[in-house]
Formats: C-alpha cells, sequence, structure tokens
C-alpha cells in the first residue's frame, strides 16, 4: 500500500505544468494594458497568458509619448525552469541570441500596430521598448475574438482622410483670422450605435500630434478641442491665425470602452489671400407667437433665456439717441455684445427695419459693432440654433469704451516657456485694457483625463473649468510708453508633480468697469519633468 502510495506521488510530481518566473509580469485576454516605459530602464518583458493555443490570435499596440519597438518570442519545450528565469529575469540577455528563444514577429513604430497569426503557442513572451524614456508608454490588448477585438476600438472608415476648407469671412474669426471647415466620413457601425457611445473629436495643434487622440493625454501647442456626436460629420474652428501652420487630428472617442481611433492628420496652411468664400445661407427663424421686443439700456448687461428648441429666438432692441446740438453732422458708432453660455446661436442684426447682418452659428463671446448712425434703434434677433436651453448675457452701447469684458490681443495663445519636475512657466500678451487682473488656474489631468474632455460642457460664461483649482491672480496696469502696449507678462506655477500633466486656463477680468466679466486666453496643456534637476 504505501509503494502504491508513493507510485502516485511520483506520478503527480511528474505531470508536466508551467510556472511563470516571478521576473516578469503577466498580461491577460480581452484586456488593454497600459504599461509605463519612461525611466531607465525602457525595456520591459510580459508573459502573454493565451488560454487556447488552437485560437486565433489578434494584437493591438499603441505607442504613446514614443515610438515603441516590439517583439513576441516562443521558447522551447524543453527549456528549463531555472534557465528561462534567469535569461528572461538579466535584461542584459538577448532573447534574439538566445538559441532557446524563438522570434515570430516584432515592428517598430510610432502609430498603432497589429499583429494577427493563426495559432500561437501559450507560452509567448512579449518584449517592449521605447526609443525615449522621457514619457513613454504603450497599450497593449490581444485577443483570441475578432468580434472582441473590433469592439474594443472605435471603427473607421476606410477611407479615413480629412477634407477641411479655409473661410475667410465669418463671425467665428476676427479680420486677422481665419476659420476653416473639417469635414471626415464616418463609420457605419458609428453613426448606427447606440446614441451617446460615440463622440468625434478635432483637435487643432500649432505642432504635429503625433500621439493626440490615441493617448490619455494633450500634447502642447493645442489651439483647439472640438467635439460633436457620433452622427456629425463637419465642425468648423475658428480664430486660426493668418500665415500660420496647423495640424487637425480627429478621433472618435469610445465612452464605453475608454479607447480612441484617429484619422490621418491633415495640415492647414493659413495664408493672406482670400482662398475661399463661404456662402451664408438665409437663417429663417421658426414661426413663433410674436412679441414686444425688449429694449436694452445704454451700457447695461443684461441675460436672456432661450427656450430648449432650435429656431426659437428672442428679440432685443436698443435705440440710439440724437446726438447734442452742433454736431448733427457727425456719426457715431454702437456695439453689441453676445456671450453664450451654452450652446449654439445665430444673430440677425437689424437698423431701422432693413437686414444688417445675418451671423453663422457661433458659441461663447461675439462682438457686432454698427458704424454710421445719427440716430435711430437697432433691432438684435438671438436665435437658438440646437435643442438646448441659452443662457445669453448681451450688453449694448455707444460708448465702446465701457464694455464690461476686457480687450484680449489678437494672439492669446498661452506660451511654455520653462519647466521643471515641480513647477511651469507661463507667458501670454497683455490685453489692451488700462487695468486688468489675470487669474491663472490648473488641473492636473489623469489617465482618463480625455474622457472628461471630450465629454466636458462647461458654462462659458463661466470661464475655465469648474474641477479647475486657483493659482493665483496677477493685477497689472501698465505704463503709457507706447512699447508697453505689445508687453509680454510671464509667471510660473510651482507645486506640481514630477511626469504629470497638467491644463492651465487664464483668464482676464478689467478692473475698472462695473460688472466687469471674464474672458479666456487659449487653454495650454503642460508635463512636468520627470526627473528633478532637469531644466527645459
Amino acid at each position: 500500500m504505501l509503494k502504491l502510495l508513493l507510485l502516485l506521488f511520483t506520478i503527480q510530481l511528474c505531470t508536466p505544468f508551467h510556472v511563470v518566473p516571478m521576473s516578469y509580469s503577466i498580461l491577460s485576454e480581452n484586456t488593454e494594458s497600459v504599461i509605463d516605459l519612461a525611466g531607465k530602464v525602457s525595456e520591459k518583458r510580459f508573459y502573454l497568458h493565451i488560454t487556447n493555443e488552437a485560437s486565433p490570435f489578434f494584437m493591438y499596440v499603441t505607442p504613446c509619448g514614443a515610438a515603441v519597438h516590439w517583439q513576441l518570442f516562443t521558447m522551447d519545450k524543453d527549456i528549463s525552469m531555472s534557465e528561462e528565469f534567469d535569461t528572461i529575469s538579466d535584461m542584459s540577455n538577448s532573447l534574439e541570441e538566445s538559441e532557446k528563444f524563438k522570434l515570430i514577429a516584432g515592428e517598430d513604430d510610432k502609430k498603432r500596430m497589429t499583429f494577427f497569426a493563426h495559432s500561437l503557442p501559450k507560452k509567448v513572451i512579449l518584449v517592449v521598448r521605447a526609443a525615449s524614456t522621457s514619457s513613454a508608454s504603450v497599450r497593449i490588448f490581444f485577443t483570441p475574438s475578432l468580434f472582441r477585438l473590433e469592439d474594443q476600438y472605435p471603427p473607421l472608415p476606410h477611407d479615413t482622410r480629412l477634407a477641411t476648407n479655409i473661410i475667410s469671412e465669418s463671425t467665428y474669426s476676427r479680420r486677422d483670422e481665419v476659420s476653416t471647415l473639417i469635414t471626415w466620413k464616418i463609420s457605419p457601425q458609428v453613426r448606427n450605435a447606440e446614441p451617446g457611445r460615440y463622440r468625434i473629436c478635432t483637435i487643432v495643434s500649432r505642432r504635429d500630434p503625433e500621439f493626440a487622440g490615441m493617448c490619455d493625454h494633450v500634447e502642447e501647442g493645442v489651439e483647439t478641442v472640438k467635439c460633436v456626436p457620433q452622427t456629425n460629420n463637419t465642425v468648423v474652428i475658428g480664430s486660426l491665425r493668418r500665415d500660420r501652420t496647423y495640424f487637425v487630428t480627429v478621433f472618435v472617442r469610445d465612452h464605453k470602452r475608454g479607447t480612441s481611433s484617429a484619422y490621418e492628420v491633415q495640415t492647414i496652411q493659413t495664408s493672406e489671400v482670400v482662398t475661399h468664400r463661404r456662402k451664408v445661407t438665409r437663417n429663417v427663424p421658426r414661426k413663433q407667437k410674436k412679441s414686444a421686443p425688449r429694449v436694452l439700456s445704454n451700457g447695461q448687461l443684461e441675460q436672456v433665456e432661450l427656450e430648449p428648441k432650435k429656431g426659437t429666438f428672442v428679440n432685443l432692441k436698443f435705440f440710439v439717441n440724437s446726438l447734442p446740438e452742433g454736431a448733427e453732422n457727425n456719426t457715431q458708432s454702437a456695439m453689441l455684445i453676445v456671450h453664450a453660455c451654452d450652446g449654439l446661436v445665430r444673430i440677425n442684426l437689424f437698423r431701422n427695419g432693413k437686414i444688417l447682418k445675418r451671423s453663422d452659428a457661433f458659441s461663447g463671446f461675439r462682438r457686432f459693432v454698427v458704424t454710421n448712425i445719427r440716430s435711430g434703434h437697432l433691432r438684435f434677433q438671438i436665435v437658438n440654433d440646437d435643442e438646448t436651453p441659452k443662457t445669453i448675457r448681451v450688453w449694448a452701447s455707444t460708448d465702446l469704451t465701457t464694455s464690461p469684458y476686457p480687450n484680449l490681443p489678437d494672439d492669446t495663445s498661452v506660451k511654455i516657456v520653462g519647466r521643471s519636475c515641480s513647477s511651469a512657466s507661463i507667458q501670454w500678451i497683455r490685453a489692451h485694457d488700462s487695468h486688468v487682473k489675470y487669474c491663472v488656474y490648473r488641473r492636473r489631468e489623469h489617465s482618463n483625463f480625455l474622457e472628461h474632455l471630450v465629454s466636458l460642457a462647461d458654462n462659458l460664461c463661466e470661464g475655465g473649468l469648474s474641477s479647475s483649482v486657483l493659482v493665483g491672480c496677477y493685477t497689472h496696469s501698465p505704463t503709457s510708453s507706447e512699447d508697453d502696449a505689445q508687453s509680454l507678462i510671464e509667471t510660473t506655477i510651482g507645486g506640481l508633480l514630477p511626469a504629470s500633466t497638467y491644463r492651465l486656463d487664464l483668464l482676464a477680468t478689467p478692473l475698472d468697469r462695473p460688472n466687469a466679466q471674464a474672458l479666456p486666453f487659449r487653454t495650454v496643456w503642460v508635463r512636468t519633468n520627470r526627473f528633478c534637476g532637469v531644466h527645459n
């Protein structure tokens, strides 16, 4: 009996089994793994847990921050556990030079890479290394199911090119700026998916965005980020400076999986030459019950509401008084400011019953100036251009210098001029007003911040983000020198964490106006250095 028990115990010990060495981690099927490759050791090795070696093998490798080189190796069946452990745990041992390991696939690129095999053995080693160690990471996803693979990342159409059309005259931009209409094709799977699963976002940047839209960080140089529902295939980007080069990235974001797929990057070169005049369609609002126009008081900031129905409108009337005796032959100007806090609106402007201007749809802050007025009245018709309720702030006056809003410079960009592991220095051109308060807000972006970015819908009248933290405010009162009119202001934001991405918002508020209102400069993102003692 004892001999039989010993025999059974010996048979169990001889049964083949696989022990994963503790020197490297295991990656599982059907789960996207984010691997940090920053630091002194830029190469990492993983055991891929393949449940069925007879099943097909699909893998996606998505680099973030730097080009990534990946390799797949199989091991000889007769390799001992100690030899496997010693070879893989020592990074100085090249698997390519080992006779016990066989390279079956590999690729090096900055873009998302794919690999397919009809089958793979259960013992497979994945090696990933980054070309740069500053802020590199990689996303790995593998599965035996083609259906699961197609559901992991938003599908793109066969034609991933973007079409752009420059609009030189538009209410989206000033005279020294242009707008662009960006168009793309939509995959039927995205268009017909359950409502709200996908959003299509556009990033416009001054730098080539090698990883924009694919990774959970926004690279520096970003000018604008705009998102539309999954059924929309166009967006208008305004306030692009003339004679500049911009890079446009469109990507589809999947709220269910938290993943993205990007279209091809499109380059836009703006110039002084008018390349296209956009035909403005007549935006006649839907019929609604007539009501007496609301009269705006001269120089008073007021607020109006619009019902959540496209085409609803409100009529506002502003009276321009006659000039005093002796100045009857002179003319005057009137300014209307419209600050649409949430969603799109249009403006129809009338003088003494005659149409002067029909604007395109816009959101946020816009100024409209009517010149050569002696007396009479102006009527402003504000039209709801979507299905959401509206809160709109309006201001009208013949004294253009009393606007409650700051007069921002033509270039409202904020530049990163220095950074360390715990701070960042920013620089901007001051506003044209005499006395202005500048407030800086910061928000640390986390691993899922791209998800927050594409779903964010903060009130445009509030300025900044509700989740941001006030860093501090700076009051600037310039001298009377002419050179100071274009002076630069610089400040340093401290107390930041190493190797972290922060969103910085700058708001300007005039100090010498009643009911002063803030307007934002362009948002900027900055990533702090990973190691202290390094400044750039």
